[in-house]
């Protein structure tokens, strides 16, 4: 019997070819715009992380008061070992930090050390590729410095720098690389020197103030932190999403409204196909009395609606993640004509591809489950009485 009711569907959808094609461009065009708006909001999501938090720890590690060097990380090696072992752990890196200047003859330019193991500094900052020279490692005597210090105060590689600190120590070092991180305020105050060296004139013996650490999924940051802290004891454990809040609930904002968006190009959707549907049982009544007056039952012939809805949605909706796919391309496309590269990378999810395509068939098929009762309730002498 479903395949008698599939041959009227399709007969019926032939018959009404206008209406078939108005709403599958309605279905294609609604599916498109949910494809592509999705793409673009979590494109854009990604790529607004990727700049705030991709070349930063995600979670570190420091002793419970930053005020009071004798709770600094003292035994750092063995939580590192510890910390390392875990499959969530992307990159970790040690690190001494301090305030101090660059003292030229004619200033003391306010600065950042930081004391890093270039390498594992490299996992989480990749400063190796953004240098000036190719180095993987840093003697005794050297620093690496921002551009923006090297641009200000005319410093050049291979120069040699005289570094204050608040301690009192003073020391030469020579300039082996210059870094542009991209991050104006990086570039502007950081000198990068090898971990002992800084534990040395920084004076933490074989302390140091953080260790920080990159996570496969950083959305996890809160939940590795409340791990750690009850892990490891006299340590803080800080992350990401608790130093950024105000971007953690703009990108929420985001989410919400994309979403808000695409319940109501679905319910649109759904709406039109409802009422498209039920003008094609009354243009159809005839019809329909006529095979229910040859014996056809009720729940057949709204079986026959039913079947059209999800033939529409079907069609519909994989015309509509074809051309969303087109729409990705064509603003890839768009945005890289100037520059070569598009203003931020898009790429398609198909996980959400088929749920937007399942939704869509879903909500096709529920929205001829009105017309179908409809035809339901025709009588069919009456419909052939009245012509």
């Amino acid at each position: 019997m479903m395949l008698f009711e599939l041959k009227v569907a399709l007969r019926f959808l032939r018959e009404g070819r206008g209406q078939t094609v108005f709403i599958l461009m309605g279905i294609a065009v609604g599916v498109a715009v949910q494809v592509f708006l999705n793409t673009l909001i979590t494109g854009l999501q990604a790529d607004l992380i990727n700049q705030t938090v991709g070349s930063s720890p995600h979670v570190w590690i420091q002793g419970e008061s930053e005020f009071d060097s004798e709770t600094k990380l003292l035994e750092w090696e063995s939580i590192m070992e510890i910390v390392d072992q875990r499959e969530d752990i992307v990159a970790i890196s040690p690190l001494v930090e301090s305030n101090g200047f660059i003292v030229t003859t004619s200033e003391a330019v306010p600065v950042q050390i930081k004391g890093v193991k270039l390498e594992q500094a490299d996992a989480i900052y990749k400063i190796i590729n953004r240098l000036d020279v190719q180095t993987r490692e840093l003697s005794g005597n050297q620093v690496l410095i921002g551009k923006g210090i090297a641009d200000k105060y005319a410093i050049a590689r291979e120069q040699s720098i005289r570094l204050s600190l608040p301690n009192g120590v003073v020391q030469n070092y020579s300039v082996a690389g210059i870094f542009d991180l991209g991050n104006e305020g990086s570039n502007a105050t950081w000198v990068l020197l090898d971990l002992n060296q800084a534990q040395k004139i920084v004076g933490l013996g074989n302390r140091v103030s953080k260790i920080e650490m990159q996570i496969q999924e950083i959305f996890d940051a809160q939940v590795i932190d409340e791990d750690l802290e009850q892990r490891l004891a006299n340590v803080e454990v800080g992350n990401w999403i608790d130093s950024n809040r105000s971007l953690l609930t703009a990108l929420q904002s985001q989410s919400s409204s994309s979403i808000m968006i695409q319940v109501f190009v679905l319910l649109a959707i759904t709406l039109g196909i409802a009422s498209v549907l039920a003008v094609s049982v009354v243009q159809k009544s005839k019809q329909l009395g006529i095979l229910k007056a040859m014996g056809t039952k009720n729940k057949h012939a709204s079986r026959i609606f039913l079947l059209e809805g999800a033939i529409l949605g079907f069609l519909g909706a994989i015309l509509g993640a074809g051309l969303g796919i087109a729409l990705v391309y064509g603003f890839l496309f768009g945005t890289s004509i100037e520059t070569g590269t598009p203003l931020f990378a898009l790429t398609v999810e198909y996980k959400s591809l088929i749920v937007i395509i399942v939704i869509a068939i879903v909500a096709s098929t529920l929205a001829a489950a009105i017309p179908a009762r409809k035809t339901a309730r025709l009588n069919a002498v009456e419909v052939i009485r009245n012509g």
